[in-house]
């Protein structure tokens, strides 16, 4: 049997056609799902992103999109081609930064949080770390658990920090820092809530960050356990208009400790104890399969010896 050469056959004639530019607008159309909203993120004409598309669907034999009245929507064979994509750019940028590794650490590392931890606990740590090593280029990004679950898991970044252990088989899970979850609301209204218990709830509202948040979930896992009910849900894309909301008398709240301290211990929030309290731990997650970059490990050691001495209790939580 002979070995395979890569540079003979037929089976070269779709890598031969391929290129990271056109990888990297397929990866933009798809996020954007829109030409021409693609081609101002990229500062391309829209001809050119069109182009490339059709070069790709081209190479591959398949459509990769539809196209809508308004914007474009991904077939499957465009979900797969993007995955692959993905993989093909990341590896570029693995390569380039192993060729760089001996000298001053560089290249990029991603790191994806939850919007309301990032803003309360992670400045100091990031600017420790972005002084430390000034070549290195750092991409935040926020989202949900699920969401971080998800980038880590298809490569979009190399780190996450979640509050909850995702007990995924193929994620690898490192405990950073100890939080609890507690029900906040106005000081009147606690004050009610301690005297009634769940009863209390049934005028208020429940104020989250929407399903898709586990803060929200275990709220409402709680509230079924107790038989309680309230007059409803409201979403707040921020920790900030949640806690003003609350701070008004319009419901109550669901949140880690770390979040509402500085609220709480100014009497402008108050904690319904009669409620109760849920443990959570934020973690780093990272793939098992794929060793981390230099500079994701430096960053996973930053944030191993930050947390681990203590500097989250010196955080203002502003």
């Amino acid at each position: 049997m002979g070995c395979t050469s890569y540079w003979e056959g037929e089976s070269g004639l779709m890598i031969d056609r391929l290129e990271g530019r056109t990888f990297r607008t397929l990866l933009v159309v798809m996020e954007e799902k829109s030409i021409s909203k693609a081609a101002e993120k990229l500062g391309y004409v829209q001809s050119t992103v069109t182009t490339q598309i059709r070069l790709l669907e081209e190479a591959f034999g398949r459509k990769l999109f539809d196209r809508l009245p308004r914007g474009v929507m991904p077939t499957e064979a465009g979900r797969i081609a993007a995955a692959y994509a993905q993989r093909f750019l990341q590896l570029g940028s693995e390569l380039e930064a192993e060729l760089r590794e001996t000298g001053e650490p560089s290249g990029p590392v991603r790191l994806r949080v939850l919007e309301s931890f990032g803003a309360a606990m992670l400045w100091e740590s990031l600017q420790s770390f972005l002084s430390a090593y000034p070549n290195v280029e750092l991409r935040l990004d926020t989202g949900f658990q699920s969401d971080t679950v998800e980038a880590v898991v298809s490569g979009q970044a190399d780190l996450g920090l979640v509050p909850e252990d995702p007990d995924e088989a193929e994620l690898s899970f490192e405990p950073l820092l100890a939080d609890e979850l507690v029900w906040i609301a106005s000081p009147q209204a606690a004050e009610t809530i301690g005297a009634l218990g769940w009863e209390a709830l049934k005028p208020l509202k429940v104020i989250g960050f929407g399903p898709r948040c586990l803060y929200t979930r275990h709220a409402s896992e709680r509230l079924a356990e107790n038989g309680a009910g309230c007059r409803g849900m409201i979403e707040f894309a921020s920790a900030e208009m949640i806690k003003r909301s609350v701070e008004s008398g319009l419901g109550l709240a669901y949140l880690p400790r770390l979040n509402v301290a500085k609220e709480l211990a100014e009497g402008k929030l108050a904690e319904c104890a009669a409620l109760g309290r849920q443990p959570i731990r934020y973690g780093l997650i990272s793939l098992r399969r794929r060793e981390l970059l230099r500079a994701a490990k430096l960053l996973r050691e930053q944030l191993r010896s930050d947390f681990a001495g203590g500097r989250q209790d010196e955080v203002v939580i502003e």
